[in-house]
């Protein structure tokens, strides 16, 4: 006889929980790599500042990285759908 939660619990309920837990887990760890990646991208200015670098340059820099970051995003948005019609595999590419 199965003792514990599971003979308590109706059937499905905990492989339910188990999900819930799952994706809380990715909501913090995704927190988490957000933080980081948005504190990284606030201390490159200084850091290029410290490096010895003038305003100027440093708007320049950040701006071509932002550019080239939505161009990239832009261009895999747009093309995505025209490449899955060619080669007939629309889930394939939506994984890429």
């Amino acid at each position: 006889m199965p003792s514990g939660e599971a003979a308590m619990s109706p059937a499905g309920a905990l492989p339910r929980r188990r999900a819930v837990a799952f994706i809380i887990l990715l909501g913090v760890i995704s927190l988490f790599a957000d933080m980081t990646y948005e504190g990284a991208r606030s201390i490159t200015g200084p850091y290029l500042g410290l490096l010895g670098l003038t305003g100027t340059t440093i708007g320049i820099v950040s701006g071509v990285g932002e550019f080239v970051g939505y161009a990239q995003s832009v261009s895999v948005r747009d093309t995505s759908p025209i490449s899955a019609a060619a080669i007939g595999r629309s889930r394939s590419v939506a994984i890429c």
